[in-house]
């Protein structure tokens, strides 16, 4: 037997075992599928009423993100963007942005290039001088990019015409 079949083996009896014992029991009702909680939130805003708390959504958003709620950060995150919260925006931005794209920080497979342009020209239009730069540093990437072949750094450049 190959050392490989003794790996597949071992896992295989590692498997049942684990499946028959009876160690406790998860209580399936108290889970929550990803994003509820957020969505509950942001309900319980919209029926208050604006204006909106939205350096208390962002701090919401921090903390679902430190304990690893990935997806109830990322919704808390995009309403506060979208209600013009410049942290918002930038994070928005920081989570797409190919030079600073980090998979376990994020919703997405990959970085957006697109994504984070957009949310970054928005805190510029609003005169935030930091994402100006960050605006530069993507145009920057994508004309490095662009010369490699990159069909998103591509996509992107058409903004800047």
């Amino acid at each position: 037997m190959s050392i490989r079949s003794n790996q597949i083996t071992g896992i295989e009896e590692a498997t049942v075992a684990a499946e028959t014992e009876t160690t406790g029991t998860i209580e399936r009702s108290l889970l929550l599928p990803p994003g509820v909680r957020a969505r509950q939130y942001v309900e319980k805003l919209r029926a208050a009423g604006k204006p909106y708390a939205l350096e208390l959504v962002y701090e919401k958003a921090q903390d679902y993100s430190q304990e690893g709620s990935l997806a109830d950060a990322h919704l808390l995150y995009f309403f506060a963007a979208r209600e013009g919260y410049l942290p918002a925006m930038m994070k928005m931005g920081q989570m797409s942005d190919p030079t600073l794209f980090r998979a376990e920080d994020s919703l997405l497979d990959d970085a957006d290039v697109v994504q984070a342009y957009k949310w970054y020209r928005q805190a510029a239009e609003m005169g935030h001088q930091p994402a100006t730069e960050r605006v530069a540093s993507l145009r920057q990437w994508a004309q490095n990019e662009a010369e490699e072949g990159n069909s998103h750094a591509r996509q992107l450049l058409l903004n800047f015409k």
